[in-house]
């Protein structure tokens, strides 16, 4: 049996972020006995901050071969790259919190193989894009801004937040074909107490920050529910979730496509929430979905039924 060890700059980082994670705890719950809605203040600014992580040297190699370009929204530049002849349909590539657009590069080659251009982004306060805070309603707000900046996008691929985002810029108005949402969670109130549970946050500075998230975006996170959403989305979608997803649980992937009909949920093992990106099987389900070349994604299938079948 061979045991994989994580690299010590992993375990590096995973210790940084506990520790800053247990004095954000200590302060919160301090600050919480005197001043709680300071303290929901911060917990707010602190669940809107997405983690800045290292970038890897090799992800400059990733945009070498794409025309890159700027998209303003609200005044803040988002990085997009282009790949493929302008006048091709275009995939949107979406990725989720604390990711980056290099993240998606493997759904690049394929796609332009199969005729179309691929257009990514950094989302707001991520990599290359301006920005320091952001949220749900935020990326499905960029997410349209970007489409409409580069015209003729027939399909999404998605991952995490940036799919939730997507079914949300769908759910209110983005036009679009095909949709492939990988981990893709639905539920953020029980997120935030999940946030709340690992900042040893008392319930009433929870509270306090829910409010503070909605008042800022204009939207109740209980209306941001993808699986509530779901029953209005009629375009073709393919979920595709790990078992043991640690951070958007499968249960939540699979509740999303039971209620959206005409969509498919494919489960995946072993891959968890990131390396499923780099999956061959969930790559070429993807691109072979978005095409039509698979039988799940066949035009004359009629209506599926709840819940939705596994493949």
């Amino acid at each position: 049996m061979q045991i994989t060890l994580p690299r010590p700059a992993q375990i590096s980082t995973n210790v940084r972020f506990a520790l800053h994670a247990l004095a954000n705890g200590i302060a919160l719950r301090a600050s919480a006995l005197f001043t709680p809605v300071l303290a929901g203040a911060w917990a707010e600014r602190m669940f809107l901050t997405p983690p800045r992580p290292r970038q890897e040297p090799s992800a400059f190699f990733d945009f070498l071969d794409a025309r890159s370009s700027f998209v303003v929204h609200r005044g803040r530049y988002i990085a997009s790259w282009r790949w493929g002849p302008v006048d091709a349909p275009a995939v949107l590539l979406v990725h989720g919190w604390g990711g980056r657009a290099s993240q998606m590069r493997g759904f690049v080659a394929p796609l332009l193989a199969a005729g179309y251009r691929v257009v990514a982004y950094d989302q707001p306060a991520h990599g290359l894009s301006e920005g320091r805070l952001t949220g749900l309603p935020d990326f499905a707000r960029v997410l349209g801004a970007v489409a409409r900046h580069h015209g003729g996008v027939r399909a999404v691929i998605a991952h995490s937040l940036g799919a939730a985002a997507a079914a949300v810029a769908v759910a209110h108005g983005l036009h679009v074909e095909r949709a492939v949402l990988v981990g893709t969670p639905s539920d953020f109130v029980d997120y935030t107490r999940r946030f709340a549970r690992w900042h040893w946050m008392p319930e009433r500075v929870r509270r306090i920050m829910q409010s503070a998230i909605e008042e800022r975006f204009g939207v109740r996170m209980a209306d941001l529910e993808i699986e509530r959403l779901a029953p209005q989305l009629r375009i073709p979608a393919l979920l595709i979730h790990d078992r043991r997803d640690p951070v958007s649980p499968w249960k939540q992937g699979a509740g999303i496509a039971r209620a959206w009909s005409g969509a498919r949920l494919l489960t995946t093992e072993g891959l968890g929430h990131g390396r499923i990106l780099e999956s061959d099987e969930a790559q070429r389900s993807a691109v072979d979905f978005i095409t039509g070349r698979s039988a799940v994604a066949a035009p004359a299938l009629p209506t599926l039924p709840n819940p939705a079948p596994l493949y």
